[in-house]
């Protein structure tokens, strides 16, 4: 049997059937392909949001853990990383507080009481009669400092307005000095590695000439690095 030529008409229809078939599979590929993306751009997972792989792209969420549906921050423009963080931390000053009472043993001195860790070395006083008559105590603070730090230290220190004292202070080695009365003082230190402490601090006697007498101290101190 002999076929016959299809018509002008059926070649069109057919040439238009094969080209909606194709043009499908091909949307079917590309929608796979593109899955998820917008503009035909594919997000960045969080993990792996570096600022030249995530330039121009969407950026994922996290997907777990305590950041999830959070973006990272290395991957936001002016946000402080977790390693900017840490050492903003490491460089913040942090605050120690202590305060004693210390009652004065007649025509002795107390041992030293330690009150505030310096992390260079630790702050300690005591408390000592000045007064040479028994049952006429006349208390006066004393102020240790102990450089423990393992190298020497620059110590100065001041008692209210007066002229500081300026020193070196070697490792092990304790430099004391007597608040009389009721007065203030500071001590400034300075270690290796940019180590810095700063002490604030209040000496009252109380009881005075009498059989009584005792020490009150308190003190604040500032460690920075």
């Amino acid at each position: 049997m002999k076929l016959k030529r299809p018509s002008p008409a059926m070649t069109v229809a057919v040439i238009a059937l094969v080209m909606s078939m194709t043009g499908g599979a091909i949307a079917a590929v590309n929608f796979a392909q593109n899955a998820g993306a917008v503009d035909g751009k594919s997000a960045i997972k969080a993990s792996k949001a570096g600022k030249k792989k995530a330039a121009g792209k969407l950026l994922a969420t996290y997907k777990s853990g305590d950041n999830r549906g959070q973006l990272p921050l290395k991957a936001v423009a002016g946000a402080a990383s977790e390693n900017d963080l840490e050492d903003l931390a490491d460089a913040a000053a942090e605050g120690r507080n202590g305060v004693r009472s210390i009652a004065v043993a007649d025509n002795q001195t107390t041992a030293p009481e330690s009150m505030i860790d310096l992390g260079l070395g630790a702050l300690q006083v005591s408390c000592n009669d000045q007064a040479g008559n028994p049952g006429n105590e006349n208390a006066a603070t004393r102020v240790s400092i102990t450089n423990s730090s393992g190298s020497a230290v620059n110590l100065s220190r001041q008692l209210g307005g007066g002229e500081p004292t300026i020193t070196t202070l070697a490792d092990g080695i304790v430099h004391t000095f007597t608040v009389g009365q009721q007065n203030t003082f500071s001590v400034q230190l300075q270690g290796s590695g940019d180590r810095t402490v700063v002490v604030h601090g209040t000496a009252l006697q109380v009881g005075q000439q009498t059989a009584d007498s005792s020490c009150v101290v308190w003190a604040t101190a500032f460690l920075v690095g």
